[in-house]
């Protein structure tokens, strides 16, 4: 990160920190061979990750970020045993039995979209207590409208991990920073002096042909080990 900060800034970098993260998971999962991936999401972060959603008009993401389960359909599903579980439980449960924790925060998230939205969360919950599972309900009694057309899933056709578009959103990101354009990746609509461009969905439309520059980024994945 320390790497990818000094080439995009301080701003937006919490969405490659998160893209590369849930690759890793996934990946280090599959090469060790799990059949579930069980992460710590908790309640706060479920509130959060709901509001950030709306704010975002994110309606994919929206009908499934509630569940407790998610990808079934998949070889690798991910469960979230904490969803209804507070933050400060978690870490009050960790002070008494003596756990290692850690309870220092990154140090480039302090200006990340998402923490707005935690502000504005922990101020209605010293409002109301319930805020934070009231926001979870509202989450789940959703109903997306059978209108709306939702993103299928496939595989990424540069590394083959899945993905709803042609490229997945890390070799997306990937390519931006190898080739000095860090910000390719975070914006709707850019075109480059070779008219490469960036479509809505984040997909790079032209020039497959990808050179690594010296010193930057290198993001090849063997895809044995994406095999789901």
């Amino acid at each position: 990160m320390d790497e990818i900060v000094s080439e995009i800034g301080r701003k937006n970098n919490c969405t490659f920190c998160g893209v590369f993260r849930r690759q890793a998971l996934d990946r280090g999962a599959v090469m060790l061979g799990a059949n579930k991936l069980v992460t710590g999401h908790n309640a706060d972060d479920m509130a959060e990750t709901i509001l950030l959603n709306l704010l975002r008009g994110d309606i994919a993401r929206l009908s499934r970020c509630t569940s407790i389960i998610t990808g079934e359909e998949g070889a690798l599903p991910r469960c979230k045993p904490f969803k209804y579980t507070y933050e400060k439980e978690i870490v009050m449960y960790a002070y008494f039995k003596k756990l290692d924790y850690f309870s220092t925060e990154c140090i480039y998230s302090p200006n990340a979209y998402r923490g707005f939205a935690r502000e504005f969360i922990k101020d209605l919950e010293a409002l109301r207590p319930r805020a934070i599972l009231d926001i979870i309900k509202s989450g789940e009694s959703f109903r997306i409208s059978l209108d709306v057309k939702m993103p299928e899933q496939g595989v990424c056709e540069r590394c083959g991990y899945i993905s709803s578009q042609k490229w997945c959103k890390a070799c997306v990101l990937l390519d931006g920073l190898n080739r000095g354009l860090p910000r390719l990746g975070l914006n709707r609509t850019r075109t480059s002096k070779k008219s490469s461009s960036v479509n809505e969905d984040g997909y790079c439309g032209e020039n497959k042909d990808h050179h690594v520059r010296p010193g930057k980024l290198r993001g090849n994945v063997p895809r044995s080990s994406l095999d789901f």
